[in-house]
């Protein structure tokens, strides 16, 4: 009888270490976030893009960028874009002569939009890892330079974002650039330049 006893009150004593042990393995389990949610912690991210932009009249050109994107709330961000892109003759240059030459060949677009996202995902790339992904909208306006003109440009686009590490954004866009432009025409006449582009950012 009592070593019967004895063998209860050891396996009782072996239970109670076992649930102390366990307990705080799993409260550190369900308090952990994940690393989507310590991404939507983040507020700022600073990035680099690399494309090709197609410049009305003109041809598609290499362009390189920055962004600087602000989140401002869970749907809705800022975000300011500067590019270039330098310009090679054109098929009408080609057989006319350059319209113009020097720095204004290079192709140059700056923008200050708004931008809200449709879609937002996460989905487990890697066991146990989530990983944040959003389909958005982009609306603004900012101005064009390219040769000698300055133009007042309206910018429309969509873009897909994926959060590769807690730090590090992929964004894939499309932005049309529209604006008013007499390069090649005697008064002016409303023309687009589109550009599609891939980016990276570091969130802070």
């Amino acid at each position: 009888m009592e070593n019967g006893i004895q063998h209860v009150l050891l396996k009782a004593r072996s239970l109670a270490l076992a649930g102390l042990i366990a307990t705080p393995m799993a409260l550190a389990q369900e308090t952990e976030p994940s690393a989507a949610h310590r991404i939507d912690s983040e507020v700022f991210d600073l990035g680099v893009t690399a494309g090709v932009v197609n410049i009305a009249d003109f041809n598609g050109e290499w362009a390189l960028g920055v962004s600087a994107t602000f989140q401002a709330s869970e749907n809705f961000f800022l975000q300011y874009n500067f590019l270039q892109a330098d310009s090679s003759p054109s098929a009408y240059e080609n057989s006319q002569g350059l319209l113009f030459d020097g720095g204004d060949r290079t192709f140059r677009h700056y923008d200050l939009l708004v931008g809200y996202k449709l879609f937002q995902s996460e989905f487990f790339a890697d066991e146990g890892r989530a990983r944040l992904s959003s389909l958005y909208l982009v609306g603004g306006a900012g101005e064009t330079r390219f040769g000698g003109e300055e133009n007042f440009t309206t910018t429309l686009g969509v873009g897909y974002e994926v959060a590769l590490t807690r730090d590090v954004l992929v964004r894939l866009d499309y932005r049309a650039y529209l604006y008013d432009s007499s390069l090649v025409a005697d008064e002016e006449q409303s023309v687009t330049s589109n550009q599609l582009s891939a980016g990276v950012s570091y969130l802070f």
